[in-house]
């Protein structure tokens, strides 16, 4: 995201790391009233886990390949090309239940302490007609970690990686052997494309090309909601998604496609992955202002309308809602989070620290395990038979 042709925004972005996490720690300490996101405080640790979040973006910088200009340019004119059918489709018409998964695998592995078992299936997923070739894993298989007793009548919880995640250390990130015995939910942690095992040269998600990101969402909502049927297989007393970061967004249009989802939970989500790099690129001199442009453009909107959680609504009741917002989130802001909960209403965990420092804040966990260790909520006439309608 650097410009290179300059010294300068190449050292900047490292020389401005402690800087920038002191200024943000201060304005995060008064917090924004107007808005209604509280005050944060700005101690060491807060501003430790800032230049975290500072130090993050910077090397990601460095390393990510970032294509030619001219390609990106290409790349948001095809989204021209497609956006109308996009809009017309809507969320409804791009996210179709793909039925159930075709097994291909299942094998008992281990990751440190924990066992786990590991399968490996393949989805029918229905790609508007005109991008489907575009789709990079239209033959590749999915896979998924699971924890289970094989018991009937169990609580399930699917958890939603974030990016550069999907490898077997989810396991201890997201506290799989807690919430698997201490919670008493059967987990699966599905493996999102282009991360972990499923990785493949020149893709990347998010990456610079929009529709491409676009495509992979769906896929990602098509195989998770494939994942629920296989669920229901085993007479689940219910299931509930959650999803951190990039995985955010994604349990979110599960939750509101899928009301077979009886609870959702999004940790620090990325709203918009677009706005998000825009937002990032633009520190990048000159080239990653106009590549910002790029990432701004209305085709792009338009077309990514489809896989925003602002379009459409969770089908779970408001209390079984809940957004966990770092206050000093620099990587995905905390606005991106307060946007969120605003338009689920719901229950929302106000963390004062930042987005890579959540992953060790003990009041997130005790938030996180509250809401999910919550009574299951007994069915309604209209819940007695739930089926995906979309």
């Amino acid at each position: 995201m650097i410009d290179w042709e300059t010294e300068r925004a190449r050292l900047g972005l490292f020389a401005g790391v402690l800087p920038r996490a002191l200024g943000s720690s201060l304005a995060a300490r008064r917090g924004n009233p107007e808005t209604g996101i509280p005050p944060a405080g700005c101690g060491p640790r807060q501003v430790g886990e800032t230049a975290i979040d500072e130090l993050f973006i910077a090397v990601n910088s460095v390393i990510r390949d970032i294509p030619p200009l001219e390609s990106v340019e290409g790349m948001v004119a095809r989204c021209a090309d497609v956006a109308d059918e996009f809009v017309r489709l809507g969320p409804a018409g791009s996210h179709r239940d793909p039925g159930a998964p075709h097994l291909l695998s299942r094998d008992r592995k281990i990751f440190g302490t924990t066992a786990f078992d590991h399968i490996d299936f393949s989805v029918d997923a229905t790609l508007p007609a005109s991008v489907a070739s575009l789709d990079p894993y239209a033959d590749g298989i999915s896979s998924v970690r699971v924890m289970t007793k094989r018991k009937t009548g169990a609580r399930w919880l699917i958890w939603v990686h974030g990016a550069a995640q999907g490898r077997p250390d989810d396991l201890y990130a997201f506290r799989a052997a807690h919430l698997h015995k201490k919670l008493g939910y059967d987990v699966a942690f599905p493996v999102l494309p282009a991360h972990g095992a499923r990785r493949v040269t020149k893709v990347a998600y998010p990456g610079f090309d929009p529709l491409v990101n676009t495509i992979i969402t769906i896929r990602a909502v098509a195989e998770i909601r494939s994942l629920i049927t296989w669920i229901e297989s085993h007479d689940p007393a219910e299931v509930s998604i959650a999803g951190t970061s990039l995985g955010g967004p994604i349990a979110a249009l599960v939750a509101s496609m899928d009301p077979r989802i009886a609870a959702v939970l999004a940790v620090v989500p990325m709203l918009d992955m677009h706005a998000t790099l825009a937002h990032h690129m633009s520190r990048g001199g000159p080239k990653g202002e106009h590549l910002a442009s790029l990432m701004r453009d209305d085709s792009v909107r338009r077309v990514a309308s489809v896989i925003s959680p602002l379009s459409v609504q969770p089908i779970a009741p408001p209390d079984r809602r809940m957004v966990v917002a770092a206050l000093n989130d620099r990587v995905t802001w905390v606005s991106a989070a307060q946007q969120l909960h605003e338009h689920w209403g719901g229950r929302i965990h106000w963390y004062p620290g930042s987005h890579v420092g959540h992953a060790i804040s003990t009041g997130i966990r005790h938030a996180t395990d509250g809401f999910l260790s919550e009574p299951i909520r007994p069915a309604g006439p209209a819940e007695e038979d739930k089926r995906a309608v979309f």
